[in-house]
């Protein structure tokens, strides 16, 4: 006599999928819009070198140099359209080739920022940092009075409101202007660092869900 081992669990299964009544239970899937933030980083780099006591330095870059916008998009499953905001999320640093002294130190160090021939706009103050060693990224003191960021959020919902092209140069184009002191002073300094600009890209995508 053959034995249907598999009775048991159908038995389980159909105990488990009654109730009210008597009635199978069967979830329904609706389709839901959720917002999903997600994020970017654009690099800019800086040479510094000189004698003195003084860094001034400036680099010109296109904001979206190295910031594939549509690739991030469709790596999440976000169309264009459904882009609703991009913002800027924060600052980071890190020295890539350091300075031949050891105790290389930027003292109160500034970074403004400007587009086109717009007066410059301070995003970093109060800058301390060694540069005679290699470092991880290390997040950068945003200036507290805030306009350098609200001109670098305007570009990029500009970035935004032009997806899925892209605007003009002379529209996403900065200029950073990097100021302050360094020690030791009787020494002079030679050192690469770069500068990590962090984006958050907010989108609205479609999921299904158990109800």
């Amino acid at each position: 006599m053959r034995h249907f081992r598999y009775l048991p669990h159908l038995a389980l299964a159909a105990a488990l999928g009654v109730a009210n009544g008597g009635c199978v239970l069967i979830p329904d899937i609706e389709d839901r819009i959720v917002e999903l933030a997600v994020g970017g980083t654009t690099v800019v780099g800086f040479a510094t070198s000189g004698s003195g006591s003084s860094i001034d330095e400036t680099n010109t870059v296109n904001i979206l140099e190295g910031l594939n916008i549509a690739q991030i998009l469709a790596d999440n499953g976000i169309d264009v359209s459904d882009v609703t905001d991009i913002a800027l999320a924060g600052l980071e640093y890190r020295i890539t080739v350091p300075d031949p002294e050891a105790t290389r130190q930027i003292v109160d160090g500034a970074v403004t920022i400007r587009r086109g021939a717009d007066p410059e706009l301070t995003l970093i103050s109060g800058f301390n940092a060694g540069a005679g060693a290699v470092t991880g990224w290390q997040v950068a003191p945003l200036d507290p009075g805030g306009l350098a960021v609200a001109l670098i959020n305007d570009i990029l919902n500009t970035i935004r409101t032009e997806l899925p092209l892209s605007p003009p140069p002379d529209v996403t184009t900065i200029t950073y202007h990097v100021t302050g002191g360094t020690t030791p002073a009787a020494v002079p300094h030679n050192f690469t660092w770069e500068l990590k600009v962090k984006l958050t890209i907010t989108g609205t995508v479609k999921v299904k869900v158990l109800t």
